[in-house]
């Protein structure tokens, strides 16, 4: 399969996948709805890298061998910045916002993206990136504006999504230009086994364990609990960055673009009220997505001659 086809197909199966993600966050600490709580952000956040890393655990065995003195505190950059530390924030951000206001918000990723890759590494996004990074930033404030009330949630919250994206950023570019040397699968494992030891403590720590079995409902939050651990985290997380290492950083961070989109109209089967016009909108987005995924022919780095 060609790298261009099998890039797309990646980036569609993440953006249906994560885009699912925010309603798995917000069922595993209210499984029935309404203001029920049967595991707190922290146990959600927890127990998820936990379970993910425990799924992970005979893959990173295997890959144990490429653990380096050079590479250990890239993989644990990618673990904590890309997995461990967002994994708390969604969620506690979720307690107060919309799970769809928190997807939306999510976009905000490739403009950190960006800035890191200008800032950190001196690499120049092409005009056809820039001019897709403001096609996405178009099609989803407009988006925003139509679904969202800001008036009805606690804005405060949706920093710490923020927070998260800038984390998102750090781990992808240092996967991209710091650990391109390993294998897709090795840098993913890896990642996940240095942050299973701080996940079992969190987990004790907030005594996450405990509602699963003394809550009436504690079964079905761990159902979906593992179905946001094993596909939405582990399976996720292995396939991204296999699209990282096959695209530009600024294509795979575009997955933030499009999962938004997916969170809206799982909100809309939930009950929510979606505006015909969005969908033009939409289309905007996926125009920008294409750019961003075109080839760098005029990119320069800083310093080239």
């Amino acid at each position: 399969m060609k790298l261009r086809m099998q890039s797309w197909l990646l980036f569609l199966f993440l953006a249906l996948t994560w885009g699912s993600s925010f309603i798995l966050m917000k069922k595993s600490m209210y499984p029935t709805g309404g203001n029920v709580e049967v595991l707190s952000p922290f146990q959600v956040g927890s127990l998820r890298i936990l379970i993910a890393s425990l799924v992970l655990l005979p893959v990173s065995l295997k890959y144990l061998k490429l653990l380096s003195r050079r590479n250990t505190g890239y993989l644990l950059i990618s673990g904590l910045a890309g997995n461990f530390i967002p994994a708390f924030l969604f969620t506690l951000a979720e307690t107060h916002i919309d799970s769809s206001l928190a997807g939306l918000l999510n976009m905000s990723t490739t403009f950190f993206v960006t800035l890191i890759g200008i800032f950190v590494y001196r690499v120049f996004p092409s005009r056809y990136q820039l001019a897709g990074l403001l096609l996405g930033s178009i099609g989803l404030y407009l988006v925003l504006y139509q679904q969202i009330d800001f008036s009805a949630g606690d804005l405060s919250y949706a920093l710490l999504v923020i927070l998260a994206t800038i984390c998102y950023a750090i781990s992808l570019t240092t996967i991209k230009f710091k650990l391109g040397n390993l294998p897709s699968l090795a840098i993913t494992s890896l990642s996940f086994f240095l942050i299973l030891f701080p996940a079992a403590i969190a987990c004790l720590f907030f005594n996450s364990f405990s509602p699963v079995f003394s809550h009436p409902d504690g079964f079905r939050s761990i159902g979906y609990l593992s179905i946001l651990s094993v596909v939405g985290t582990a399976v996720a997380v292995v396939l991204f960055t296999r699209l990282i290492a096959i695209s530009s950083h600024i294509f795979s961070s575009a997955v933030a673009y499009v999962l938004p989109v997916v969170a809206v109209f799982l909100g809309v089967l939930d009950g929510d009220v979606f505006h015909p016009v969005n969908l033009i909108w939409i289309a905007i987005i996926f125009t920008g997505v294409y750019l961003m995924n075109k080839k760098q022919k005029n990119t320069k780095k800083a310093g080239a001659a």
